[in-house]
């Protein structure tokens, strides 16, 4: 049967790292910068150009801001800078959170990297289970460090 044929299964294999290649490589185009014909986010960040991108995106809700962060400011800077920040506030987190979905799903299909994860040789827990049950069994010094090394990353943005 075809399910025995080793050449079947090394092209299933090969087909399946492509497919995941692809995936990887797609994903990475959510962090290039699109080209715009627009200004910069901090010179046409007012209010008024809020509700316009908003009309335009969604006719039948339109301009919708329950928390009234548009008529906000942040850290006494004025409203204009307040948006602008907000704006790539969620377009950063946006991104973050995608590349967090293609790492779960990568790590839930158990790929992993192939060098140990401590000095010692202790190997990455990957037969733990899932992602949840991997980073429980990580050891705090390890928690520790990913966490701060986010929050460095999350400072040095801002």
């Amino acid at each position: 049967s075809d399910s025995q044929d080793p050449h079947n299964n090394n092209n299933s294999l090969l087909t399946m790292k492509l497919s995941l290649l692809s995936l990887l490589i797609g994903s990475a185009a959510a962090f290039a910068p699109a080209p715009s014909s627009r200004g910069s986010v901090a010179t046409k960040a007012a209010i008024d150009d809020l509700k316009s991108i908003a009309e335009k995106s969604n006719p039948v809700l339109k301009f919708y801001d329950p928390l009234e962060l548009s008529s906000t400011t942040i850290w006494g800077n004025t409203n204009d800078a307040t948006i602008a920040f907000l704006r790539q506030s969620e377009i950063k987190h946006g991104r973050v959170a995608m590349a967090a979905f293609v790492g779960y799903i990568v790590q839930s299909n158990g790929y992993h990297f192939p060098w140990p994860i401590a000095f010692d040789g202790t190997p990455f827990p990957s037969d733990a289970g899932s992602p949840p049950e991997q980073w429980d069994a990580l050891s705090d010094p390890a928690k520790w460090q990913i966490i701060l090394f986010v929050g460095f990353l999350e400072w040095f943005s801002e």
